[in-house]
């Protein structure tokens, strides 16, 4: 095993890489606020085969890390409505139309040894709520000795309601014969085939951001299966995560999404020195997220990003 590496030791090791350091000081304040190995894993979009791109600089890495940083945490809010409609949605319509009890009843699901352990995973959920105190936990477990759905939703995980929602079975329907994954997905005016693909998704990008790992230049493992309109932009990284929020918002809350894309596009201008490739953007992404023109930003020079960085 290596020794450990004092941050003046790093500077040094980044150094032999042929990271351009400028500022030994700053880099040592920048790797004792982000660890080294975080920090490594921007710099591998500056690398091909095996080695730096000449004259890359700490100041590059960083602007990519504050951009990373930036999309994740709008990513986050922008997920986080998607779920508690999602949640609200599958609640009420499992349970108006199959009993209040009825995400623990097998006989409602598909695959039943699947259903079996998102249920041994909400359990353990469920006790720590009630060892935590959780007032809604503790007033049906002493009253009812179970949670209805619609309380038990407010502690599942964002995994876990995706997971149930994409295993349920044709017997989950209401008494006219709509099923519950049709019902839900018409209130997100789309299709159940999409809505399931989309909640597995957005819950994998949603643990992302949760754990601050890296969004920018990631191969994404749990891919969307896009609408047959913006099928040409399918694709590992995480342009496609954005466009599935757009067409969520746009036929939800289409008006905030104005808000969020005007954001967007803020965030973006922040950091003009960095490239949207890695994270899948095409050249045309403002048109096709409908982010507002904004008058391009002069590349600024190092001294200048420094100094944003150093104020803020």
């Amino acid at each position: 095993m290596k020794p450990a590496l004092s941050f003046a030791e790093q500077v040094r090791r980044m150094r032999s890489h042929g990271l351009v350091v400028d500022d030994e000081d700053e880099a040592i304040h920048f790797l004792s606020e982000a660890n080294y190995y975080r920090i490594r894993g921007y710099w591998l979009t500056f690398e091909h085969n095996g080695k730096l791109d000449a004259g890359t600089t700490l100041d590059d890495i960083r602007e990519v890390y504050r951009l990373d940083e930036e999309l994740r945490l709008w990513l986050w809010a922008a997920i986080g409505q998607v779920e508690i409609k999602a949640r609200t949605a599958f609640a009420y319509h499992l349970s108006m139309a199959c009993g209040p009890l009825a995400h623990e009843d097998q006989k409602y699901f598909d695959d039943q040894k699947a259903h079996a352990k998102t249920i041994r995973s909400y359990e353990r959920e469920k006790s720590r709520a009630q060892r935590d105190g959780v007032p809604c936990v503790v007033h049906n477990m002493s009253k009812y000795g179970d949670l209805p759905l619609w309380a038990a939703v407010e502690i599942m995980t964002m995994g876990n309601v995706s997971r149930l929602y994409g295993n349920l079975s044709d017997a989950a329907s209401y008494a006219g014969g709509r099923t519950v994954s049709k019902a839900v997905a018409d209130e997100f005016k789309i299709k159940p085939y999409h809505l399931k693909s989309w909640l597995q998704h957005l819950t994998y990008v949603r643990n992302l951001c949760g754990h601050h790992n890296r969004i920018y230049n990631r191969t994404v493992t749990t891919r969307a299966t896009l609408l047959k309109a913006d099928s040409k932009y399918q694709g590992s990284k995480a342009f496609p995560t954005f466009l599935v929020l757009m067409r969520i918002y746009e036929k939800l809350w289409p008006k905030q999404w104005e808000r969020m894309a005007q954001r967007l596009g803020d965030i973006v201008s922040r950091h003009p020195s960095v490239s949207l490739r890695p994270l899948g953007f095409p050249e045309d992404w403002k048109t096709i997220l409908s982010v507002p023109s904004t008058q391009e930003r002069p590349r600024p020079g190092l001294l200048a990003r420094m100094k944003r960085f150093l104020c803020g």
